[in-house]
């Protein structure tokens, strides 16, 4: 177990009636003070993980830890745990004060120290002077702050916020992001956020963690997870990538679409099945007859920062390029990449035998 471990699954399932297991044998650890993300699509378990961690639900099968201690029938609110929820959950008859107030409260606190600890905690979300502003008068922002707000006045130990941002426009989710991060580092203590949205998970953890179907499919760092997805649905799932069949001939030497390319994998077997992954801001257009693959401009769209375009190889493998650089449909173009980009994925690689392999090209390239 990790030195600084705050909670820890071991071997995990949850599962009502005869349906298939929200969560099938799920073990993980999660560390003091860091800012952790359960990525997934709908239905992959990472709420139920949620629920498990505040003591809403109790596991089928396995045990939970807290500071080492097995509390799989420990109640909620015997649990260091605060949860921010999707909608909130704001009385909206109480002022912004007493919603903060309302714990406290409850656990019969002198005036006085529930005065200086919610006056510290909306300090901390940036509202002090909106103590006696009605629910109702604020915004979605604000609403959310006062969330925030209301969970940590009671100085947990662990924060869970349930897709907390999916409510709120564009920009002001953005900047929710910024807020929530600078947040959990003045706090300094452990926040577990569920959220669908890739982008939301690359800018705002410390570490990972992909769900599908129950199952974690990788933990690790953003920068892992998006330069070295584990398997298909992690690529796919995380960013967009070009995802081809191709032939591990040797350490650092790969093959696809009839070429053979150097790469910087290794640990394969000779001539291995793999499939490969290049993300299409890897990819350099380029002269036809200058460039590592000939393609054909099917489609192209300008998305701000980038084009995003659309092409097809000989052998009817789609490529899609992020440049900024224009391309006219019907085009046909080189694709230049060096052997950096690309990722080459073993099938059926579980999650330790993958974290192996990475061990050792780090090592490798670390000797170079």
């Amino acid at each position: 177990m990790a030195e600084q471990a705050i909670i820890r699954f071991e071997n995990v399932t949850k599962q009502y009636d005869e349906d298939p297991p929200v969560l099938d044998d799920v073990s993980f650890e999660i560390e003091r003070g860091k800012f952790y993300t359960l990525l997934g699509p709908s239905g992959c378990g990472k709420t139920t993980i949620l629920r498990l961690i505040a003591g809403l639900t109790e596991p089928t099968k396995g045990n939970i830890y807290f500071n080492g201690k097995l509390v799989n029938h420990v109640p909620a609110n015997e649990r260091q745990v605060n949860t921010v929820f999707q909608d909130y959950a704001l009385f909206p008859h109480l002022d912004v004060y007493e919603n903060v107030a309302f714990g406290l409260r409850v656990k019969k606190m002198k005036k006085a120290d529930i005065d200086a600890k919610v006056k510290e905690a909306l300090r901390f979300v940036n509202l002090e002077g909106y103590e006696s502003r009605k629910i109702q008068e604020m915004s979605g922002g604000q609403k959310q702050r006062v969330a925030i707000a209301r969970a940590i006045v009671n100085e947990p130990e662990v924060l869970l916020l349930d897709e907390p941002l999916s409510a709120l426009d564009l920009k002001l989710r953005t900047e929710m992001q910024y807020e929530l991060r600078e947040l959990q580092r003045r706090l300094g203590i452990t926040f577990i956020f569920v959220t669908h949205d890739q982008e939301e998970a690359l800018a705002m953890s410390d570490e990972i963690f992909v769900l599908n179907k129950g199952k974690i499919q990788q933990r690790g760092t953003p920068t892992d997870i998006y330069d070295e997805p584990i398997n298909r649905f992690v690529a796919d799932f995380i960013g967009e990538s070009n995802i081809i069949p191709g032939k591990m001939i040797k350490d650092f030497l790969v093959e696809f679409n009839g070429k053979v390319f150097e790469c910087v994998d290794q640990g394969f077997h000779p001539n291995e099945p793999v499939e490969i992954v290049i993300r299409p801001e890897d990819l350099e257009i380029t002269e036809p007859d200058k460039g590592k693959l000939r393609v054909r401009v099917d489609s192209q769209l300008f998305r701000g920062v980038h084009y995003e375009i659309c092409c097809y190889d000989e052998d009817g493998n789609e490529w899609l390029v992020h440049s900024t650089k224009k391309a006219a449909v019907g085009e046909e173009i080189g694709l230049h990449f060096d052997p950096e980009a690309i990722h080459v994925m073993r099938l059926g690689e579980t999650e330790e035998e993958f974290d192996k392999r990475l061990e050792s090209y780090r090592e490798v390239s670390h000797a170079k």
